[in-house]
């Protein structure tokens, strides 16, 4: 009896090594930090993602936007990788293939219907960054100190090695940012704001930016300020809502083939819409104003008749119909964002 127990033993201890080899087989090809990148709504999503071993558990981390959130359900058979991650509260499950040190595969919302491609290549470390400057790429919110008071903006930056590329938004428009690096800490870029051009220089220290933005070829200047924007951004990508808030150029195709041009200016609240259409007449407040998954619809009374806006936002510009309540009248409307 004693015999059949020690074989018994052995065995079970030959299973569970085997089991464990399965399991492992393969796996030092993926451990490390990897730069991943999923395709939204909103544009790309660029993360970090880190795989390790913690004794026979394959483990991970998705890390991004100021918080680490660890990977579930972590699974590898060479060469596809399958895992499961949970953001701002909603949950995404991942799979992809390894082929020629990349991973390519789609995401999915569990439970909504969110989804898309997404890579990964393994992270680099730029050889002229220094280690505690940090990659600065993504969406900023940043202040200038004017003599009139605060301007608030938001910078969305893309980082490779010291290039820099981006834009700089508010209200009153978008810009892009033009001769644009970032060198041993600090970030310097030049912007054109109608007919007056601006430099801005600011230190990076504790992922904020501080510094100064002068007037080109004038004398006023003032402080700069940018922090880091985290969760809130998380969630947009997650729901696929943006910010329609701000003056848009829109134009309406009447039944006659004439092309109506005048300015809406939107207010957002979450999926809520209000603001007003800017007629000759004066200003016409918008009704039943909604913006959801890239979709926006309100409604505007004017000249005795009520009018419905429906539109869908692709490439930072709306497109879609406008249509004429009780009435068969219909057409062409689109938008984008005022210039100034």
């Amino acid at each position: 009896m004693k015999r059949e127990v020690v074989i018994f033993s052995l065995l079970v201890c030959a299973s569970l090594t085997l089991a464990a080899g399965r399991a492992s087989a393969g796996v030092e090809s993926i451990l490390g930090k990897w730069t991943a990148k999923a395709i939204t709504p909103m544009g790309p999503l660029e993360l970090e993602l880190e795989i390790k071993m913690e004794g026979a558990q394959l483990v991970g981390t998705l890390v991004g936007f100021q918080e680490s959130v660890p990977l579930s359900n972590l699974k590898f058979e060479d060469p596809n990788l399958s895992l499961e991650v949970s953001l701002a509260g909603a949950t995404f499950k991942l799979s992809g293939i390894l082929k020629d040190g990349k991973f390519d595969g789609k995401y999915e919302q569990v439970g909504a219907e969110l989804k898309g491609p997404w890579t990964a290549e393994r992270k680099a470390t730029p050889p002229l960054m220094p280690a505690t400057a940090g990659a600065i790429s993504g969406l900023w919110s940043s202040v200038a100190v004017t003599h009139g008071g605060e301007l608030a903006f938001k910078m969305d930056l893309k980082q490779e090695g010291e290039k820099v590329t981006g834009t700089l938004g508010s209200d009153m428009g978008i810009v892009p940012l033009q001769a644009a690096s970032f060198k041993e800490g600090k970030l310097q870029f030049n912007i054109d704001l109608g007919p007056n051009a601006y430099h801005v220089e600011a230190d990076l220290k504790e992922d904020k930016f501080n510094g100064k933005w002068s007037a080109v070829g004038g004398p006023d200047s003032g402080a700069f300020t940018a922090s880091r924007q985290a969760a809130a951004l998380v969630q947009t990508y997650i729901s696929g809502a943006a910010d329609l808030g701000g003056i848009w150029v829109t134009t309406a195709v009447t039944p006659d083939g004439d092309a109506l041009t005048f300015d809406i200016e939107l207010k957002q609240a979450g999926e809520a819409l209000s603001g007003n259409a800017v007629a000759p007449e004066g200003k016409v407040p918008i009704q039943k104003g909604t913006f959801a998954n890239n979709e926006m619809t309100f409604e505007i009374e004017y000249g005795g008749a009520t009018y419905k806006i429906q539109a869908a936002l692709a490439d930072g510009k709306l497109a879609g119909k406008w249509s004429a309540l009780n009435s068969p009248d219909t057409g062409a409307w689109s938008a984008v964002r005022k210039q100034r």
